[in-house]
């Protein structure tokens, strides 16, 4: 990474390598990076999309590729050596159909491969209605696209679900869904780097705006569940 250069004239500048997987990058760091890019030109960001797979965008952080990770990290485990770990969000998972199908028997589990808590495969092997039959595919925008095409249904996080396909429906998990913990991974000479700094700021200020919306959202789909069960005689 490049250093700030002439912070105290209120400039900032440098290379800012950052590790995300894909709907962290798609729906935390974009809108982070627009307005950084705006707020601070001579930041330049370099993103590395990474799977997060075993030791995923924490593991390119660890390595040195990358000086950011926006990783997932379960609530028992600790991060890599070497690594701070700031959490940005909790976000539950969602029954995802296709829309006008509110019954998925006979319908396959679209699926794919990621990191995940302790407590969330706890869960996942606690649900005797979940199919054996599974279509696996690269990645969770995949899943969202196949649920829409009616070839399946899902189980898929929140931040995935932040614009949802006209094509499906979301269906809240009950009281106590699985949950998903993203964390900001980074050492701690890297985050008193000015332009990683500024990096952090506006991402936490794009996460609070998020989670707004989120919320907005849930209590959306909860408001349409209570007006759908009304209407059973």
């Amino acid at each position: 990474m490049t250093e700030a250069r002439d912070a105290a004239a209120g400039t900032v500048s440098g290379t800012v390598r950052i590790a995300a997987f894909r709907s962290a990058a798609l729906h935390l760091l974009r809108p982070a990076l627009e307005t950084l890019g705006a707020r601070c030109p001579g930041v330049v960001p370099q993103v590395l999309i990474v799977p997060e797979l075993g030791r995923g965008t924490a593991g390119e952080v660890a390595d040195g590729r990358a000086d950011v990770g926006i990783a997932t990290l379960s609530e028992d485990e600790d991060p890599l050596p070497g690594l701070s770990a700031v959490e940005l969000l909790r976000e539950p998972y969602f029954l995802v159909r296709p829309k006008g199908r509110p019954d998925v028997t006979g319908l396959p589990l679209v699926d794919w491969a990621e990191n995940c808590s302790s407590s969330t495969r706890s869960w996942w092997s606690r649900q005797d209605w979940l199919p054996a039959t599974t279509i696996d595919v690269a990645d969770d925008g995949v899943v969202l696209s196949m649920v829409a095409k009616g070839i399946g249904f899902a189980v898929l996080p929140q931040l995935t679900l932040t614009d949802p396909h006209p094509g499906v429906e979301v269906v809240p998990l009950g009281a106590e869904p699985p949950t998903r913990r993203l964390v900001l991974t980074t050492t701690p000479a890297t985050a008193r780097a000015v332009a990683v700094r500024e990096l952090i700021d506006w991402l936490m200020i794009v996460l609070a705006s998020l989670v707004l919306l989120l919320l907005m959202a849930d209590l959306v789909r909860m408001s349409r569940s209570r007006a759908k069960r009304g209407k059973r005689p």
